[in-house]
């Protein structure tokens, strides 16, 4: 993530509270993996809030490089990234996971409990009181946390186990993290868990810290085909009321977004709907054929 030395007050909080609910937008962005070679070579882009973007292009295209910059992990070489007129680069790590997110093919478990686990993701938030922290009240959101579609409470003093629950169950994974337990270890160490279960404990934990737009690279591609639909069924109920950008490789994904942006050489040569780009005739017409065998 971005180095910043903003904190939870100050510049840190106002571009927090500015950046709520608003759209992402890139102006002029080139960036290299090393001096010699732009891999985006001047992006403009502009993403609504609750809009739904794919990106596609072919494999070098620049397709994952830009998710990560839109997820803050890299900073543009010249030109800006910003959520809600903000640069990324003012928002604190912990400040900036709770704005914009990057899901990916690459997850974790961490060695320790379930529990610990899914508080990796609510940094500066310790268990919720009572006898094994039972099943608690929830909380009313905090300042500058209205709760959207489909999603938990905000901060508060502590994470009682319902909340986690709930995260829990919005990814279809509470059947079995409470058939292992909360306190039950994992990874090195402890439980082995299954690809999938991995996936959807990283699921979980995007729900608890609740950003407002999520940026999906190939999440399920190292997953079996059935373990795969599982969890496009847990997406599909993380998604809810969010900004999606999908790094789209199959283009089923494109067809069901409300634009798709086509990036080639490092460009995006191409913007619209899918019906609209279809229609043009011409690099997303082409691929969208070729992926269907017509040519």
């Amino acid at each position: 993530a971005p180095a910043s030395g903003a904190d939870a007050s100050g510049t840190d909080a106002s571009a927090v509270a500015a950046a709520r609910h608003r759209g992402l937008a890139l102006r002029g962005v080139r960036y290299a993996y090393r001096d010699d070679r732009d891999v985006l070579r001047g992006i403009d882009l502009e993403i609504e809030p609750g809009e739904r973007l794919a990106v596609v292009g072919p494999s070098g295209a620049g397709k994952s490089t830009l998710g990560r910059l839109l997820a803050g992990i890299h900073a543009p070489r010249t030109g800006s990234v910003t959520v809600g007129g903000v640069p990324l680069a003012e928002l604190s790590p912990d400040r900036l996971r709770g704005q914009v997110a990057l899901v990916t093919q690459e997850t974790y478990v961490f060695a320790g409990t379930l529990r610990e686990n899914l508080l990796i993701a609510v940094p500066g938030r310790v268990p919720g009181p009572g006898p094994g922290r039972g099943l608690g009240p929830g909380r009313e959101p905090g300042p500058g946390r209205e709760p959207g579609p489909g999603r938990g409470p905000g901060p508060g003093p502590g994470v009682a186990d319902a909340e986690l629950e709930r995260a829990l169950d919005a990814v279809g994974a509470r059947e079995w993290a409470l058939e292992l337990g909360l306190d039950a270890r994992v990874g090195a160490g402890g439980a082995a868990l299954a690809p999938d279960r991995v996936q959807q404990l990283s699921l979980a934990r995007l729900v608890l810290a609740d950003p407002h737009t999520l940026v999906l690279d190939e999440a399920t591609s190292l997953l079996d085909p059935r373990a795969a639909r599982r969890l496009e069924r847990s997406l599909a109920a993380l998604l809810e009321g969010r900004t999606v950008i999908a790094i789209a490789h199959r283009l089923h994904t494109a067809h069901d977004a409300d634009r798709v942006a086509v990036m080639e050489n490092g460009r995006i040569t191409e913007l619209g709907p899918h019906d609209e780009l279809v229609a043009r005739g011409g690099a997303y017409a082409a691929l969208w054929e070729s992926w269907h065998g017509r040519t």
